[in-house]
């Protein structure tokens, strides 16, 4: 059977930013739909208020579970479930088909015109930019994004299905089910080695990527690698390249330009010289897909961000920013346009690290990040889907920050600490649950105009 021919389906980890678009997809295509995750969140609450139902007890689902036909019912989990997870167990018990998210949204796509985002960095800004211009642009698509659009409050954009565009994740290898038309590849830096061993491994798999190309297919890529296909980036050897980037205080101003062509300016409401980059590969894609330039650029121009990536929550008394960045090189990125947007205000960093394996792998390079923030507060590693690592912790890495402006901070004490420090610019980075403080440093700033 069909991945799309069951009538049940249920989502261990629906709560997840990539389970829970394919779970309203699923839903809007008049599926049953229901699942489990071990915390309620926004997201969680958005799929409820569609009449998804969700438990955060274990036992509750499997009750749940109990009053479905294994046979006409399809289990759908994320690599980031462990196995020994009791209702996977149960599932598996009781022989229910279990598959992972990536395969059920390979079959959704491959059939049609499908756009793949990867990339170490950057993929949810490209998917959520290039759909923002297809939907300005009036084309029929229907869009998978890993991260919340603030144009659509939403990780899903449905309207029509000629066009798909995906975020192509090359966590656990998920992204070597899909088929594209065009591939984006952003970057690839090492990262996951706790799947892949090394960057060789890890490149080659962008390589076997590259390879599942349909005929005909088109590779857009970062100026530094070496894929056959357009290239785009700050040179003008590239195909299609910024000029003249000028950073403001909430926005960035640069030229689009190619070897033939110059697009014009544009005023991009996302800030930093990343994101000008990202936004010049959203550009390359539909120009390509024969869009009207001018359109593009006026697409570019009201799009208005995603949720935690460079947010600016406050601007008075304190600028406080909140990303998702959760790699050395994404710091490094959000640091210099932090430096360069607010020269001559004072910043702090606080910093959830995410996973102790990254933690272990790149303890040196976040170091090295860190250090040129002004100060910084380090919470504890978020653990996510792993257990600890002896000696992998955020002591260890603050010992060898080279900044005497460093200290741990509790979850508890945060906010005090907060309120005693004097920085302008306050910036939250993690991939863990430090957004979910957000919301407290926002209230503590606005109402103690610390």
């Amino acid at each position: 059977m069909k991945y799309l021919e069951y009538k049940n389906y249920f989502f261990i980890g629906i709560g997840g930013i990539g389970m829970s678009a394919l779970a309203k997809y699923l839903y809007e295509i008049n599926k049953n739909i229901s699942g489990y995750d071990k915390v309620e969140s926004s997201i969680t609450q958005q799929l409820c208020e569609r009449g998804i139902g969700i438990s955060y007890i274990i036992n509750d689902s499997i009750k749940q579970l109990q009053k479905f036909n294994p046979r006409n019912t399809l289990i759908i989990y994320t690599p980031a479930i462990s196995n020994d997870n009791k209702i996977l167990k149960y599932c598996f018990d009781k022989k229910f088909k279990l598959v992972k998210r990536a395969k059920v949204l390979s079959e959704i796509v491959n059939d049609g015109y499908c756009i793949a985002i990867s990339g170490t960095h950057g993929k949810t800004t490209i998917s959520s930019i290039l759909s923002h211009i297809l939907f300005k642009s009036k084309l029929e698509f229907t869009s998978f994004v890993g991260g919340i659009m603030n144009d659509y409050n939403s990780n899903l954009i449905i309207n029509g299905n000629k066009i798909f565009i995906v975020e192509a994740d090359e966590f656990d290898k998920s992204f070597l089910q899909l088929k594209p038309n065009i591939i984006c590849i952003n970057n690839i830096d090492a990262d996951h080695l706790d799947i892949y061993k090394n960057y060789q491994n890890l490149e080659n798999t962008f390589k076997a990527f590259v390879g599942n190309l349909k005929k005909d297919g088109i590779v857009f890529q970062n100026e530094n690698l070496g894929f056959n296909g357009y290239k785009y980036g700050f040179s003008d050897k590239s195909d299609y390249f910024i000029d003249k980037l000028i950073y403001e205080q909430n926005e960035t101003e640069f030229e689009i330009k190619s070897k033939k062509n110059n697009y014009g300016k544009v005023i991009f409401r996302m800030p930093g010289k990343h994101n000008a980059l990202n936004a010049l590969a959203a550009f390359s894609i539909a120009i390509n897909l024969n869009l009207n330039p001018k359109n593009i650029i006026s697409a570019l121009e009201s799009f208005s961000g995603i949720k935690r990536r460079f947010s600016i929550i406050t601007k008075s008394p304190k600028i406080l920013i909140d990303d998702y960045a959760h790699h050395p090189s994404e710091i490094e990125s959000i640091v210099d346009s932090v430096k360069k947007m607010y020269p001559n205000k004072s910043n702090l960093v606080v910093f959830q690290p995410h996973l102790f394996s990254r933690t272990k792998d790149f303890m040196i390079d976040f170091a090295k990040a860190l250090e040129k923030f002004d100060k910084i507060f380090l919470l504890n590693i978020y653990p996510a889907r792993e257990e600890p690592i002896p000696g992998i912790n955020s002591k260890q890495l603050l010992k060898i920050i080279s900044n005497d402006n460093k200290k741990i901070v509790s979850d508890r004490d945060l906010l005090k600490h907060l309120e005693e420090d004097d920085s302008e610019v306050i910036i939250t980075l993690g991939a863990g649950d430090i957004s979910e403080k957000v919301e407290s440093i926002k209230k503590l700033i606005i109402q103690n105009d610390i």
